[in-house]
């Protein structure tokens, strides 16, 4: 095998074995994020939490990734109506990570 391709397919080989684990690190990121930030005073999460909002599965089917961002972070700091709290607190990453998990759709 040429030394490309065997690069490229150690490559191949290495992504899919680490990018199970890279989602599960990032989602169990994301789901302690929602408990922590109270999220699911409002929203429910996997049959869980409240009913004032809608459910984070019911959001995948539509928002958009822009949208999602959009609720969580903008510069007037207003957020769902101003019923959601202010998240400038967390990072990007944490926000990142919140946004791929409520709408894992690219």
């Amino acid at each position: 095998m040429p030394p490309k391709l065997l690069v490229i397919a150690i490559a191949i080989i290495l992504y899919a074995i680490t990018f199970p684990f890279a989602y599960a690190d990032s989602e169990t990121e994301a789901r302690k994020l929602i408990n922590s930030q109270g999220c699911k005073a409002c929203h429910t999460l996997d049959g869980n939490g409240g009913v004032i909002a809608g459910s984070f599965e019911a959001m995948r089917d539509k928002l958009t990734r822009a949208q999602v961002r959009s609720q969580l972070v903008n510069p007037e700091r207003k957020h769902g109506n101003d019923k959601i709290p202010d998240f400038s607190h967390l990072s990007e990453n944490e926000i990142d990570v919140l946004v791929n998990f409520i709408q894992p759709k690219p």
